[in-house]
């Protein structure tokens, strides 16, 4: 219409965000995989914050903290296991796949101290496994779906979903951040249930840790490419997650 009316078009945003390099079709699939609706039971889970709310460690007042150091430490350790999932998709071997496959669950079981957490985190890796049946044929895809549906081996969250977008050729740094993303979404969707925290006061908190969210996207990029351990430091998350079970009462599982 401006070209029609001899105006000059108006000048978009610059193009250097994170969805530079995806297809349209791409990013509606990034949408759908971190909706933090996504039906593979997150919302049951609070992975230990119920048991620090219980025992006044965490309130509103020192939630904006936490979440900070949260994501520093165990949004790190959760982007770098994501990654290493999206990276198994450069294997052409559905054989080769499924032997790096366990061996990564098998060292995040490791890393996750915290018999709920760790249970919660595989428990979530395999709906969604399942949920994505039909969604897409991928010969290397159903192997890992076999191993994770038929087997008692772990198939952790993160690296589910870092497969299935490295599969389906969701750019790394888009795929992080929006998975990180949704990992903070369900931590303040629990906060709510928990807390006196009101819908406003937690869109402001997810808003405010963007800038946050994006520089521990670029740190656990780095580990990767570095092929550096993650690390992480959450002694009393670890802590509120062991002594969940003990609580009197509960609303969620972890």
């Amino acid at each position: 219409m401006a070209a029609l009316l001899g105006e000059p078009p108006l000048a978009g945003p610059p193009r250097d965000g994170l969805c530079l390099d995806l297809e349209p079709l791409q990013v509606l699939q990034l949408l759908q995989l971190c909706d933090s609706a996504l039906p593979v039971g997150g919302s049951a889970h609070s992975f230990g914050l119920e048991t620090l709310v219980a025992e006044e460690l965490l309130t509103v007042e020192t939630l904006e903290e936490f979440l900070r150091a949260y994501l520093t430490e165990a949004g790190l350790l959760e982007g770098v296991f994501f990654g290493r999932g999206w990276r198994l998709a450069a294997l052409s071997s559905p054989e080769e796949l499924v032997l790096r496959w366990r061996a990564l669950n098998a060292e995040l079981s490791a890393l996750k101290l915290a018999r709920e957490s760790r249970q919660a985190s595989i428990m979530m890796g395999r709906r969604l496994l399942h949920l994505v049946q039909g969604w897409f044929s991928d010969e290397r895809l159903t192997s890992v779906q076999q191993v994770a549906l038929r087997e008692d081996g772990a198939s952790h969250y993160a690296l589910a979903a870092g497969l299935l977008c490295g599969l389906l050729g969701i750019e790394e740094r888009a795929a992080l951040a929006a998975f990180l993303h949704q990992q903070l979404a369900a931590v303040l969707a629990a906060c709510q249930r928990l807390l006196p925290l009101g819908q406003r006061r937690a869109m402001l908190l997810l808003w405010q840790l963007k800038p946050v969210l994006l520089a521990v996207t670029e740190q656990a990029r780095d580990c990767l490419e570095r092929g550096e351990e993650p690390w992480q430091w959450t002694p009393l998350v670890e802590l509120g997650s062991l002594r969940h079970p003990y609580l009197e009462t509960r609303l969620f599982i972890s």
